[in-house]
């Protein structure tokens, strides 16, 4: 079955990912023709074949969130249980189904993840974690409230998802349970690839950008130039202390002299930005193209939108060869005296007015 083998495909490629699932964590699953085919309790998504999967009645499932079951929990979770797996209409039936499977009866759309990577479960597991889902994210998803698993939780996922059909006038594509991880429901693997792409990268650019905009509002005012966050995850580690910082204070190469200016500008707070700039620009006669302020980032100030683009490239690339500096003997940045030459050089001075 060719939607089988992409709904492998899809596990493999996630469950490879070690940001993305740990260990045995994690499930998907593909529906056609009244058969939901989900991942077995128990196994890998990055090592699942098609036999990993067990086929599951839907109608059988749907009738579920219709019956009444005891109110103590584990009798409740007992029925529920044999209930599931009555549900399985696979030949082994040896077979047990994840314990979301349900869960993923529940969508309409053919093909479904449910992963819980720590970026998402920062989001899931941080407090006013609702309120910042639906600022990242946008309102097109569904927050369920921590609740015990099982019954109880597909319950109440099912009641979210119809009063969300039924403001929305579609079917909800994400779903995000507190402390526990992310659904995402796509017509396609590819779809789903592609939500799962969005979440991630807003996720990843709130967490870099949290709290930065304070600071490039004050180096424009300061300046009278543009400023901008420069999201280079490798400038954590050098802006976490002064010691660190200082193999990206003097230039390495031309290049970075050119594009990132001959010496960035290292504040330890944002308080100290404003006198930090003036005693920079005492010591150079200019303004720095690069800041760096302790356990907050880099940040650019430049005249245009390109310039703070070069600026980036070249600054990443500083960080990446003071790594590898390290590697081969320690850092050894070029000379003040050359420095000064290749700073005051016509040649120089002509390319950088082209870039």
């Amino acid at each position: 079955m060719a939607n089988l083998e992409k709904l492998v495909e899809m596990s493999n490629k996630h469950g490879q990912n070690p940001d993305l699932v740990l260990a045995g964590g994690g499930n998907t699953s593909y529906k056609e023709k009244g058969i939901l085919y989900v991942k077995c309790s128990g196994t890998s998504l990055g090592t699942i074949t098609a036999q990993g999967f067990v086929a599951m009645d839907i109608s059988k499932l749907e009738a579920l969130m219709k019956k009444e079951y005891p109110a103590e929990d584990a009798a409740r979770e007992a029925a529920f249980l044999a209930d599931v797996m009555d549900a399985r209409c696979d030949e082994d039936l040896s077979k047990r189904p994840s314990v979301e499977a349900l869960l993923h009866g529940l969508f309409p759309q053919p093909y479904v993840l449910h992963i819980h990577p720590a970026l998402i479960n920062g989001l899931t597991c941080g407090q006013g974690g609702e309120e910042l889902a639906r600022k990242i994210l946008g309102e097109e998803l569904i927050w369920i409230p921590i609740c015990r698993p099982g019954y109880t939780l597909g319950k109440l996922c099912r009641e979210a998802m119809d009063a969300y059909q039924e403001a929305q006038g579609k079917d909800v594509q994400v779903v995000l349970l507190q402390n526990h991880g992310i659904f995402i429901a796509g017509d396609t693997t590819e779809e789903i690839d592609a939500i799962l792409a969005d979440v991630i990268g807003k996720l990843e650019t709130y967490v870099r950008t949290e709290g930065k905009a304070e600071i490039t509002e004050k180096l424009s005012k300061l300046t009278g130039l543009k400023a901008e966050y420069l999201p280079i995850r490798e400038a954590e580690y050098f802006v976490s202390s002064p010691e660190r910082v200082q193999a990206l204070l003097k230039p390495f190469t031309p290049d970075h002299i050119v594009y990132c200016g001959a010496f960035p500008l290292f504040a330890k707070s944002v308080d100290k930005l404003e006198s930090a700039l003036e005693a920079f620009k005492k010591e150079h006669d200019v303004l720095p193209k690069i800041v760096l302020v302790q356990d907050e980032g880099a940040f650019a100030v430049c005249a245009s939108e390109k310039e703070i683009q070069n600026a980036k490239l070249l600054l990443a690339d500083a960080m990446k060869v003071a790594y590898y500096a390290r590697k081969f003997g320690g850092v050894l940045p070029m000379t003040e005296e050359l420095t000064y030459f290749i700073t005051h050089w016509e040649a120089e001075s002509y390319r950088k007015k082209q870039v």
